[in-house]
Order: structure tokens, then C-alpha cells, then sequence
């Protein structure tokens, strides 16, 4: 008996810290999709670096890094990543959890850096300042 009633409190015990995560969530508030352009540009391209991954800019793109705070994990860049995409005229983006970073390319002509982190405050992040 005392076995089963210790089996039992471990998977309760594994079954909430799993469903906690590291604490934060993003508001979905329509069922859209993440808006991702998939075809091939033939504009000159620069990359920026950012660990092993590189940031896409296009020509006539701009790009912007903001330093955020509240990023633990690599589930935080994914929040961030994916609300960030949702911005128009986003092109591409790169959060980074352990310099508390987030790098974006975009079109001038669509968007702009506060629209940016205004997407990055809606997911449940401060942003700290705007390079």
C-alpha cells in the first residue's frame, strides 16, 4: 500500500512540473498561423550572426537587436520568435535566451522596431533597449 501511494504522489509530482514549463505563455488571441514568405529572393542577401544561427537581410531590409529580459529557455525564444513573425514585414528573426537577445530583418516600408518590440512586450517580455 505504501508503494502504490508513493507511485502515485511521483506522478503527480512529474505531471505538474511538466505542465508549469518555465512560467510563461502566449496569449493567442486568433487562430492564425505563423506567416512565413517560403520563395526564394534573388535580392543580395548579408547575414548577421548571432551564436550558430544567422539572421537574413535583404538589400532593402533593415535590422534591429533588442535587449530583452525574462528569457530562460529555449521555449521563450519560440514565444518570441513566433509572435515576432507575426508582425508584417518581419523577415526573419533570431532570440537568443542566454544573451537576452532578439535580432529581426524588416521591410522599412512595413514595420518598424517598435512594432517589433511591441510584439515582444505582448508575449510577456521587457525590452530593455533598442539597437
Amino acid at each position: 500500500m505504501k508503494i502504490k501511494l508513493t507511485l502515485i504522489l511521483v506522478i503527480a509530482v512529474s505531471v505538474s512540473l511538466m505542465s508549469i514549463g518555465c512560467g510563461k505563455s502566449e496569449n493567442k488571441t486568433d487562430g492564425s498561423t505563423d506567416k512565413k514568405d517560403n520563395t526564394t529572393q534573388s535580392e543580395n542577401k548579408t547575414e548577421q550572426s548571432s551564436g550558430n544561427t544567422t539572421l537574413q537581410v535583404s538589400a532593402n531590409d533593415k535590422a534591429v537587436e533588442i535587449k530583452t529580459n525574462g528569457m530562460t529557455c529555449t521555449g521563450c525564444e519560440n514565444t518570441i520568435k513566433t509572435k515576432v513573425k507575426k508582425v508584417d514585414g518581419v523577415k526573419d528573426v533570431i532570440a537568443d535566451f542566454k544573451s537576452n537577445t532578439v535580432k529581426a530583418s524588416f521591410d522599412p516600408g512595413k514595420t518598424n522596431p517598435d512594432a517589433i518590440k511591441e510584439a515582444i512586450t505582448s508575449a510577456g517580455y521587457k525590452v530593455e533597449s533598442i539597437h
